[in-house]
């Protein structure tokens, strides 16, 4: 009997041990969850932010096309004013020898 009753106790011990690893484990898996549902909630913020940096590069590129085009406007219009000053110089000279001339005949 004696021995039945410490394996019994023996018995009754494996199984608190066994509860107690059981209950450590679940505690793990737990844990796991929580890291997993972190991980995923990281992964769909870096998800968004590529995106975003996605939408910024296109609105980079987007601004410098505009920027270049209205540099090159910029660069062809003071040309454009610079011939339009010279020819606007050349015809008042024109226009000062017109009067000259028209001065001297009378």
């Amino acid at each position: 009997m004696e021995q039945s009753g410490a394996i019994l106790c023996q018995i009754s011990y494996l199984k608190d041990m066994l509860d107690q690893v059981n209950e450590e484990i679940e505690a793990n898996i737990q844990i796991t969850r929580e890291i997993e549902s972190e991980i995923v909630k990281c992964t769909e913020f870096e998800s968004s932010l590529a995106s975003r940096e996605s939408d910024l590069t296109k609105t980079l590129y987007v601004s410098q096309f505009e920027i270049n085009g209205l540099v090159s406007v910029t660069n062809n219009s003071r040309k454009s004013l610079k011939l339009v000053e010279e020819e606007l110089f050349s015809v008042r000279g024109k226009r000062e020898e017109m009067v000259q001339r028209m001065n001297n005949k009378r």
